[in-house]
């Protein structure tokens, strides 16, 4: 009996001790196991990679509105106009479904891949039917069902651990290949002959067209409970030829397209509120650059309008169901005209 209570309470000492660090001050502290919650946060912040393959499948539903004020006339003695005021509206909608696989070459290093399956639908509204300004047409364009959208792939490799004085730090390189339908030579028609403003492209695309290489770094500082996250991101995108980039119908014109590159920064903070349940909120902008087309031996013209601001809102939930399971659930709120208005993603990575 002495000899069984002895050998328990060595059990006990031995696992105590193991849970105990040593700082540099010669003092102790008690290092708690990670939960179930941490680890999805930390894996979807490629902090944490589990030792074997992860699939993950993701739905997003995105959604923007938006506004525009069209003056067809001119203005007399400087200050009265003269002529037609429309005001046209764009409401679109995009779902997403990504499967992702992720495979573990090492504790610091593993690789991705990303499938998108893209659904885009939008309808046009504006006045002037019948030629009265008061009168709207619409009409809506589809991406002809869901279709695939532009593949991606890469790595991720942990640069730096996390220790007591710095965060992790982790590196990724991505590549998209253009998989998807796109934007490049897709006719502009006018559906309805009864009103000249209303004009819309025959469909609508599901990638960029172009190849995109996408280096970045990420880090995360644990601060129990917070757990802090940010990452910067490089959109470098490759010239390309395309046999027609124009929107006249019955019209072909061979060009190249220069998509513009972006940069993007993100950071956030998340809290594990127990075993299984984390919250989190996020900050993310996306800086694009004009996008440059020209005619075989031509000189490079700029589509006005096409760089954007993106800047979004987001809050978030984790809720593990298991240790190899979990439900991550955000709404991202669109802060600039750019940006979609909101859009909803529900992920469940799934650890094999």
């Amino acid at each position: 009996m002495r000899y069984r209570y002895a050998h328990s309470c060595a059990l006990a000492l031995i696992s105590m001790l193991a849970s105990v660090q040593v700082q540099a001050d010669g003092s102790t502290l008690k290092a708690p196991p990670q939960s179930a919650s941490q680890k999805a946060i930390l894996q979807q912040n490629t902090d944490f990679f589990y030792p074997t393959m992860t699939l993950q499948s993701s739905m997003s539903y995105a959604y923007s509105d938006q506004n525009t004020l069209n003056l067809n006339g001119f203005l007399a003695l400087g200050a009265i106009f003269l002529g037609n005021i429309n005001v046209s509206k764009v409401k679109s909608s995009i779902y997403t479904f990504t499967e992702s696989a992720y495979y573990p070459l090492s504790d610091r290093l593993q690789l991705v891949m990303n499938v998108p399956i893209v659904y885009r639908q939008s309808t046009y509204e504006i006045g002037g039917a019948g030629y009265a300004s008061s009168a709207q047409s619409q009409a809506s364009v589809t991406s002809g069902g869901p279709r695939l959208g532009d593949v991606s792939f890469g790595g991720y490799y942990q640069i730096f651990k996390e220790s007591k004085n710095w965060p992790s730090l982790t590196g990724s390189l991505l590549v998209t290949a253009p998989t998807g339908i796109n934007p490049y030579g897709i006719k502009v028609i006018q559906p309805d002959p009864n009103n000249t403003n209303l004009s819309v492209p025959t469909n609508l695309p599901t990638g960029n067209g172009v190849w995109t290489l996408t280096p970045g770094l990420s880090f995360v500082s644990t601060s129990d409970p917070a757990i802090f996250f940010g990452s910067v991101n490089y959109y470098y995108n490759l010239d390309k030829n395309f046999s027609d980039i124009s929107t006249t119908p019955g019209s072909v014109q061979p060009g190249e397209v220069a998509l513009g590159n972006a940069f993007q920064y993100s950071l956030g903070v998340a809290f594990a509120l127990n075993e299984r349940l984390s919250l989190s909120t996020s900050f993310a902008d996306r800086i694009q650059d004009d996008t440059l087309i020209r005619a075989p031996g031509g000189p490079w013209t700029t589509i006005v309008g096409s760089g954007a601001n993106v800047a979004v809102a987001n809050v978030g939930m984790t809720y593990a169901f298991n240790p190899n399971t979990s439900l991550i659930v955000n709404l991202g709120v669109g802060i600039t005209s750019s940006a979609p208005s909101f859009q909803l993603t529900a992920t469940i990575p799934y650890n094999l």
